[in-house]
């Protein structure tokens, strides 16, 4: 009796997750066919990629600093000593250009845009505001969702930037005071092991990041319930499925990266 009752509980919480995925993509699709009125939004763009783009920037630049220090630390201690030290340069630039970078983004931008999103447009919602939009025959998706949209496909690439220049100048800084590597050998290694497909490939994780990042908050401010309990919940969901989702992504685009 027991298992019959949780196995309808986990085909009731599958059937639930499944048909939120389905009302997510119908947003999804719906935010991106109004990316044709984009003009009429255009100072709303800007003012959301300075939200995503440059007030996350400090951020993203501490991080990233953080996570190249280590990463010379951890590979450094790790290395033979008959294997070349050079070769650090390089096993730096890649673990950050492929995976450091993109996940670094994509976790930091999912506790920081997703949360403000669902905050932000979850309060809307229990304040009538988004219906105030529509009896005004406002498309809320259109209004509210593309903007953040199209700001966030640029923003977070940019960002990406700044995240794989001072993680790999950390990477080289903390590989110098660890191996003793010089410049000109780090340089030697990140040229060993450079692929310009793997800065496409960088770039497409972060395209897609953001893009996650802006429809998660958007959706579950959009669905939040009535009431400070039900914002601060669509706020926590926003975070957990955004974060989620940015590592499921992450795994599946490195695998077509890997066998095209």
């Amino acid at each position: 009796m027991n298992l019959t009752v949780h196995i309808e509980k986990i085909g009731r919480q599958t059937k639930s997750v499944i048909e939120g995925y389905g009302r997510l993509s119908i947003m999804l699709f719906h935010a991106f066919a109004s990316i044709r009125k984009f003009h009429l939004y255009f100072g709303q763009i800007i003012e959301q990629f300075i939200y995503i783009g440059r007030r996350s920037l400090p951020i993203v630049i501490i991080t990233s600093i953080f996570i190249g220090l280590a990463l010379g630390v951890q590979i450094g201690t790790q290395m033979s000593p008959l294997t070349p030290a050079w070769l650090e340069g390089g096993l730096i630039l890649r673990s950050i250009l492929l995976e450091m970078g993109p996940i670094i983004i994509g976790l930091i931008l999912s506790g920081r845009v997703a949360a403000g999103i669902a905050a932000e447009l979850g309060t809307m919602k229990v304040t009538e505001q988004i219906d105030a939009l529509r009896s005004f025959a406002i498309d809320p998706v259109e209004y509210l969702v593309m903007p953040r949209l199209v700001a966030a496909m640029f923003a977070v690439p940019a960002l990406l930037v700044f995240a794989d220049f001072f993680g790999i100048l950390a990477g080289f800084v903390s590989s110098y005071f660890t191996i003793n590597l010089n410049w000109a050998g780090f340089v030697k290694g990140m040229h060993h092991s450079f692929y310009v497909s793997d800065v496409f490939a960088s770039l497409i994780k972060a395209f897609i990041f953001g893009i996650i990042i802006v429809i998660f908050g958007s959706y579950f401010g959009f669905n939040s319930r009535r009431g400070a309990r039900g914002v601060g919940k669509a706020t926590t969901l926003a975070v957990v499925w955004a974060s989620v989702d940015v590592l499921m992504l992450d795994y599946v685009i490195s695998a077509i990266m890997f066998f095209i």
